[in-house]
C-alpha cells in the first residue's frame, strides 16, 4: 500500500454539476399540498406545515409574529407547561418562524412517536387559545428586547437602511415604535390567526426517513378532518418607495464604533441577472476571503468583520454591506469600500480568483444539501417563487457561465456610486 504523503494537500477538483436529491409531491383530500423528501439513515422525520401568515399580511406590527409565538402557549387541552413536557417525553422538538410572508410550525420527531407528536401538532395548529396573561408576558418581554435594541449601533443603521429603501411602512422594512408593544390587542392576534391559519392558506413539507404511512399519518389529522378554512379577502399591496436622500448619519451618543450599511434596493432570484450579482457579492464581500475582508480588516485593521449580503425576497430584493468600526476611522473604511466597488466596475476580476470564488460558491451549495432536512429549507424557500430544488442545478450551471467581463458590466450597471445608500449610526463620522 502506498504510504500518503501528509505534507501534500488534496487534490483539487472543481465540481461541475450538483444533482440534488427531487422530491415527490402529493396533496391532501382537502387540496393542501404536501411536498416530501425521502432520505437520511436515521429514523427520524421533519414536518414543517406553512401557512401565508407573514409580515406581508399583517394590517398592524407585531400581529403576526406574536399569533405565531402564541401557539405553543395553550390548547384547549394542554397548558403551555403540558405541551413542553409532552414533546420533550417523546424527545421531540418544535419551532416557530415567522418571516416576511409565511408563518411556519416545524416538529422534529422520532419515526416511532410520529402519531402521537402529530397529534400534539394538531392541537397546537388548529385549536390554540391564546390566553390573556402569556399574551402580555410575550409583549413584555418581546418590548424589553426591542428597547434593549435600540441601544444598538447596528439595529440603528439596519432600521435606517431597509426604512430608506423599501420606505418605513413597508412590511419588508417592518419599522415601528415601542407604543406599539402597548396598543397591540389580544383580539387583533385572534382574528389574524382565524383569518391566516387555515386549510386552504397552506403547504406542507416533510423530510427524512419517510415511509408509505407518513401520508396517511398526515390526511388523519390535516385532511379529511374538518378544519377552518380562509375568511379572509384580505389581498395586501405595498408600495416600495425609496427614499431620494441616499447619505444618512444618526448620532447616537458615547458610541465606541460606528455601523456602516452600504447597499441598494435590487431584485429577487428570479431576475436574469441574479446569478451574475451573487458572483459580484461572493467576490466583494460575501465570504471569508472576500476583496473587503482582505482590505478593510486584514490590510487597514479598521474592523473584526465586513461582509455584503444580497436578499431575495418574493416581491424585491436589496444587495447592502455590513460593518463596524472604530469612529476615528470610520471615513477611512468607507472610502475603501467605494474603492473596492470601484476595481470591479473598472478592472477585470482575474481568472484565478474568479475559479476560486466559483468553486467555493459551488462547495457551499454541496454542503446546504448533505441532508434532507437541508434540503427542505431550500425546498421551502422556493416554493413561494413557483421553483423547485432543480433551480440550484441551473443556477450552478449559470454561475459557472459567468465571465469576468460580464462581472464588471453588472457592476457598472447596479452599483455606481450614485446609486448606492449610505447609513452610518455613531457617535461621528469622523
Amino acid at each position: 500500500m502506498e504510504k500518503l504523503n501528509r505534507t501534500l494537500p488534496p487534490q483539487f477538483k472543481t465540481i461541475e454539476h450538483v444533482d440534488i436529491p427531487k422530491s415527490k409531491q402529493d396533496v391532501l383530500s382537502n387540496k393542501i399540498p404536501v411536498h416530501i423528501i425521502a432520505g437520511g439513515s436515521q429514523e427520524v422525520l421533519k414536518v414543517e406545515i406553512i401557512f401565508n401568515a407573514g409580515l406581508w399580511y399583517q394590517k398592524s406590527p407585531l400581529v403576526s409574529g406574536t399569533c405565531n409565538s402564541m401557539l405553543n402557549e395553550g390548547t384547549e387541552k394542554y397548558s403551555a407547561a403540558e405541551l413542553a413536557e409532552k414533546f420533550d417525553f417523546y424527545g421531540a422538538h418544535v419551532s416557530y418562524n415567522n418571516s416576511q410572508h409565511d408563518a411556519s410550525i416545524c416538529l422534529y420527531t422520532l419515526n416511532k412517536y410520529l402519531d402521537e407528536t402529530l397529534d400534539l401538532l394538531e392541537e397546537i395548529i388548529k385549536r390554540p387559545t391564546f390566553p390573556e396573561k402569556e399574551f402580555r408576558t410575550i409583549l413584555s418581554n418581546k418590548k424589553q428586547k426591542f428597547l434593549v435594541n435600540r441601544e444598538k449601533t447596528n439595529a440603528l443603521a439596519k432600521e435606517e437602511f431597509i426604512g430608506h429603501i423599501y420606505g418605513e411602512k413597508h412590511p419588508y422594512a417592518n419599522i415601528f415604535n415601542a407604543e406599539v408593544f402597548d396598543q397591540l390587542q389580544l383580539n387583533d392576534v385572534k382574528k389574524f390567526y382565524k383569518d391566516f391559519y387555515t386549510s386552504d392558506n397552506c403547504h406542507i413539507i416533510v423530510s427524512g426517513k419517510t415511509n408509505a404511512s407518513v401520508l396517511p399519518k398526515l390526511e388523519n389529522r390535516f385532511g379529511a378532518l374538518a378544519w377552518q378554512t380562509k375568511v379572509s379577502d384580505f389581498k395586501p399591496e405595498h408600495q416600495q418607495i425609496s427614499s431620494e436622500n441616499r447619505k444618512i448619519f444618526v448620532h447616537k451618543k458615547d458610541a465606541v464604533q460606528s455601523s456602516i450599511r452600504i447597499g441598494r434596493p435590487l431584485f429577487n432570484k428570479t431576475h436574469p441577472d441574479f446569478p451574475g450579482i451573487m458572483l459580484f457579492n461572493l467576490i466583494l464581500g460575501g465570504y471569508f476571503g472576500s476583496r473587503l475582508m482582505q482590505n478593510i480588516r486584514e490590510d487597514k485593521g479598521y474592523t473584526y468583520g465586513v461582509n455584503s449580503l444580497l436578499l431575495s425576497h418574493l416581491k424585491s430584493g436589496h444587495f447592502a454591506i455590513v460593518t463596524e468600526v472604530g469612529r476615528d476611522v470610520c471615513e477611512a473604511a468607507i472610502s475603501e469600500i467605494y474603492k473596492e466597488i470601484k476595481r470591479l466596475r473598472e478592472e477585470l476580476v482575474p481568472e484565478e480568483e474568479l475559479d476560486l470564488v466559483k468553486n467555493f460558491f459551488s462547495g457551499e451549495m454541496l454542503r446546504s444539501f448533505d441532508s434532507p432536512f437541508a434540503l427542505s429549507e431550500s425546498l421551502r424557500g422556493n416554493i413561494p417563487f413557483g421553483f423547485d430544488n432543480s433551480y440550484y442545478e441551473k443556477f450552478l450551471q449559470e454561475i459557472k457561465r459567468t465571465s469576468s467581463l460580464k462581472i464588471m458590466e453588472l457592476a457598472n450597471t447596479y452599483f455606481k456610486n450614485e446609486d448606492l445608500y449610505e447609513v452610518v449610526v455613531g457617535e461621528s463620522r469622523t
